[in-house]
């Protein structure tokens, strides 16, 4: 008799556990749902501004003349790639290492002026 009872207690006492197993589980998941929503917006916008990317990303940046190339081209490298380039006024003349600004970009040829 006192064997019975005590399987009984036991089986109770997993009922409960399990319960508040699955109470736990359920709580987690809610709230990890919740977590992700409202992190979504600081993972998408951190500083609230726009990505620069293309064109607009290239103007302003510095570079370093490589080469001078035929056709009165200069090579100058921008963030480790080389570009071909022309000096923004006509009589400007760069050497080799003269570091550069960009001014423009346009079908693929960088418009730079010297670094004073």
């Amino acid at each position: 008799m006192d064997r019975k009872i005590n399987i009984k207690i036991f089986i109770f006492r997993f009922m409960v556990s399990q319960e508040v197993a699955i109470e736990l589980i359920l709580d987690a998941i809610v709230f990890f749902f919740i977590g992700a929503w409202f992190s979504r917006f600081y993972l998408r916008h951190p500083f609230r501004r726009k990505p620069v990317t293309g064109r607009d990303a290239m103007i302003g940046k510095t570079g370093i003349v490589v080469n001078l190339t035929k056709n009165k081209f200069y090579e100058v490298s921008v963030d480790s790639q080389i570009w071909r380039a022309l000096p923004l006024q006509n009589d400007e003349h760069f050497q080799k290492g003269d570091e550069v600004i960009i001014k423009d970009v346009r079908s693929l040829v960088l418009y730079v002026e010297k670094i004073k």
